[in-house]
Parts: structure tokens; C-alpha cells; sequence
């Protein structure tokens, strides 16, 4: 247990300054301005290398299908085999449905809790394809780049990554001086451009907690926790400000450290186990800190988790590779995560509270690229949640077909929804204001709507 004279040098401590060993830091300044009365958390789920989400969500209509299957080749999944959907209010006129790997996404649907935001993307205004083939129309900047085009997507600026991720930019609008304890930005996938701020840095958690990357560890003569240790002594004893307020940093990371793992100890046993692999583990780890709110912080009204699942990348052997990495086995991995942590957001009561979502940098060609896919441009993504419009599909659904008018070089659709209006969506809920959006999104203003519909 974390003694109460750590607790409360924690407290102080995070008012004083930051903790740049552990990847974030406070700032004071002004009181909050967004809305952040009751409870609420963002759960970025990154599928990271570019998911073909045109095979995860299907035409099922027999002769949409057969577009599809003529397009998709030996990658196309079997009609008989997609699980259907009913959507509640959109209508093109063809019928849709899920991958057969994603039995959970289908009944997330069915029962209202998940929906399907279609064909998305890196847009800096609406472009037509006549604009972009003559390039007369606002290209994003390094279109089909894995790197750039996952900054543009987790910064929600295609025209260019200030430093700074449209989650780091939220947080710091919402809480711009009075900082939560302890970091109101969890990362369980590793450091992301998505919770970077000015302000509000994130802290990155284990799938066990806060392990020995803040407390290190070694067998030998002398454990590097020992030198470790040894090292923090010596500083303090210095009289040198450099040193001592490393040394205060380095105390801080560990005080963060314990607060966290000792609120984690004694969260519930989840009655839906996350089985099935890395990204389970990671939304489980989500799930625990979820429970321990209270422990955390009482002031702690909003938190954005991140988490990651990479292998997305499917060039070759997307349907006969590696058994763990073929692509149906990876939206199985993220099926059954997503079905364990809705279950597990229902036990605990938050899940009116609790919105997660996918981002991938961009969707994959409609044919396909030897054995799998070549990089794309828009695509599918899932948002699930309470406050989620379930049930439903968003935006527009492309023609898929070898002679699609929605698609540009080698078969890339073109984004209808753009990534400000879909991550727009998302912070409203959250508690932006209109004025925040704007603010917050630097391109949302060339869109006709800031509210893509899929929140309540």
C-alpha cells in the first residue's frame, strides 16, 4: 500500500510541476471552461497499419455482393458467410454485414451498442474525384504514408502534425490548470501522438500495472533497483537544482507508479473474460483503471485511454499467412476485446459513460496487391458505447465495385466523413463547446457539419 505521507506528497507535487521521466507534466492556469459535470472516458482503440475494413463490413445484397466479390477477388468473404445487419435508419438500398470472424460486433449492433461510421478519412475540405485527379481540389499531405497519415489521423489535422494530438489538445482545453491526480491520460499502447499536449501529458500503464520501467530491476552484484535507488539518494543529497529537481521528477514517476498499482489491486473480477490476445489484455488493463476512478482522483470527471493493436499491414498473406496474423484473426482479436470490454463497462455501470472507438490510418485498395491489400485512403470504423446511436450506420456508404466513381488511383476510396468530423463527434460528447471544436479541430470549419450523428 502507498503510505499517506507519499499520498500527499503526490498531491503537491502535482500542482508544483511535471514529470517529464514519466511522460507527463502540470501546468497551472485558468479554471476549466468545457463541460465536464459527471463522468465520462474515451477509449482510442489504434489499429495500427491500415485495416481493410471494406472486408470487415460487407455489401450482402446478392448483387452488391457479386461487386464485390468480383472486385475483392480471392479476398472476398462468401456471402452466405457475412453476419447480417439491419441498420435503423440508413438506407442506400443494399443490405450489409459483418465479417463471419466478428459474432460480438454483430450483436454490439443488434442490441443497440455499436455503429458503423463509413468511409472515413484524411480530408482537409470535401474533395470530388474530378478535383483530386487533376489536383485541383485540397490533397491531404502525404497520402498512404503509414507514418504521416497515423499522425493526420491521431492529430485530426491533414494538413500537416503541429507536435500535438487532438486528444493532448482536448485534455488541455479541459483541464487547463487544475490537473486530476494521477494523469487524467492513460496509455496502455505505448507513447501516442494522440494524448500529447501542452499541458496534460499522458502515463503509460502495463497490462500489469506500472512495472519496472519506473522501478528497474536487475539480477547481478547490484540490482539497477539498488543503483537506482542509490543514484535518487545521491541527487538529493546534492546542492544542485538540476539534480534535485530530477530527483523530485524520479519520485514523482514512482509515486505515480504505487498509486496507480495500489488502486488497481482490488478491482472486480470481470464476469466476461479477455481472452483472445494483446489487445484484450490491454482493454482489460482499461477496464481496471475504469474501476479505480475513484482512487485515482475524486476530481477525475474525464479520462482518454489508448490502446493499440498492430499487424493491420496486410500486403501479403492477408487470408493464408501466419495463423495469429491473417486478418480474420485479427478482427477476431478485436471482436472478442470489444464484446469483453462492453460487458465489462455493463457490470461496472459506466456504460453510458464510456465511448470507445477504432482509428486506422487509412482503409486498404479495393483489389487486391499480390496476396493482401495495398494502402487506401477512406474506410470503416466502429464506435461502441451507451451513449452510442447503435445500431445504425454513419455517413455514406461507397459504391464497391471495379468501376466505382468513389474511388481514385488503384481502387482507393475517397473519404465522405473527414477525421476532424468523426473525432469531432467524439469530443463533443466529452464536453467541448462549438467554440472549443473549432479551436481544437483547425480544419472543421470546412465541413458542412461538426457532428457526424453517432452520439447521443
Amino acid at each position: 500500500m502507498v503510505n499517506q505521507k507519499r499520498r500527499s506528497f503526490l498531491k503537491r507535487q502535482l500542482i508544483l510541476g511535471g514529470c517529464v521521466a514519466a511522460g507527463f507534466d502540470v501546468i497551472s492556469g485558468p479554471a476549466q471552461a468545457a463541460d465536464t459535470s459527471g463522468y465520462k472516458a474515451l477509449v482510442c482503440i489504434n489499429l495500427a497499419g491500415g485495416n481493410d475494413s471494406y472486408n470487415m463490413f460487407i455489401p450482402t445484397s446478392a448483387s452488391a455482393h457479386a461487386d464485390y466479390a468480383k472486385a475483392r477477388q480471392f479476398l472476398a468473404v462468401p456471402r452466405a458467410q457475412a453476419l447480417p445487419v439491419t441498420p435503423t435508419t440508413y438506407s442506400d438500398g443494399q443490405n450489409y454485414g459483418f465479417h463471419p470472424a466478428m459474432p460480438e460486433s454483430k450483436r454490439l449492433f443488434d442490441s443497440g451498442q455499436l455503429a458503423v461510421m463509413a468511409n472515413v478519412g484524411s480530408l482537409v475540405r470535401p474533395i470530388t474525384k474530378a478535383e483530386y485527379e487533376s489536383r485541383s481540389g485540397a490533397i491531404p499531405k502525404q497520402l498512404f504514408s503509414h507514418n504521416d497519415q497515423t499522425d493526420s489521423w491521431l492529430a485530426a489535422n491533414a494538413e500537416g502534425v503541429t507536435g500535438l494530438g487532438w486528444a493532448g489538445r482536448m485534455m488541455d482545453t479541459i483541464y487547463p490548470g487544475n490537473f486530476p491526480a494521477p494523469a487524467a491520460s492513460l496509455s496502455i499502447g505505448g507513447n501516442s501522438l494522440w494524448q500529447k499536449a501542452s499541458n496534460v501529458r499522458s502515463f503509460e500503464v502495463g497490462t500489469s500495472g506500472v512495472t519496472a520501467r519506473y522501478h528497474p530491476y536487475h539480477r547481478g552484484p547490484m540490482k539497477l533497483k539498488d543503483a537506482f535507488e542509490a543514484m535518487h539518494a545521491s541527487a538529493v543529497s546534492q546542492n544542485n537544482l538540476f539534480a534535485n529537481s530530477r530527483a523530485m521528477v524520479l519520485e514523482r514517476a514512482l509515486e505515480y507508479a504505487d498509486l496507480i498499482n495500489t488502486s488497481i489491486e482490488n478491482s472486480p473480477t470481470f464476469e466476461t473474460p479477455f481472452t483472445g490476445g494483446r489487445l484484450a489484455a490491454q482493454l482489460e488493463m482499461v477496464a481496471r483503471l475504469i474501476s479505480a476512478r475513484s482512487q485515482l482522483g475524486s476530481d477525475l470527471n474525464r479520462q482518454v485511454f489508448f490502446v493499440r493493436l498492430g499487424g493491420w499491414d496486410t500486403h501479403d498473406n492477408q487470408i493464408g499467412g501466419v495463423e495469429n496474423a491473417t486478418h480474420q484473426a485479427l478482427l477476431g482479436q478485436l471482436d472478442t476485446a470489444l464484446g469483453a470490454f462492453q460487458n465489462a463497462m455493463v457490470q461496472l455501470g459506466v456504460q453510458n459513460s464510456v465511448t470507445a472507438f477504432t482509428a486506422t490510418e487509412f482503409g486498404r485498395s479495393l483489389t487486391p496487391n499480390s496476396s493482401g491489400t495495398d494502402h487506401g485512403w477512406g474506410g470503416h470504423n466502429l464506435i461502441m458505447g451507451g451513449a452510442v446511436n447503435g445500431g445504425d450506420i454513419f455517413g455514406q456508404m461507397p459504391q464497391i465495385s471495379l468501376d466505382s466513381v468513389d474511388t481514385v488511383n488503384d481502387s482507393r476510396f475517397i473519404p465522405t466523413t473527414s477525421v476532424e468530423q468523426y473525432s469531432a463527434t467524439l469530443a463533443g460528447w466529452f464536453g467541448l463547446t462549438n467554440a472549443e471544436l473549432d479551436n481544437v479541430f483547425p480544419n472543421l470549419r470546412n465541413f458542412a457539419t461538426a457532428d457526424a450523428g453517432f452520439l447521443a
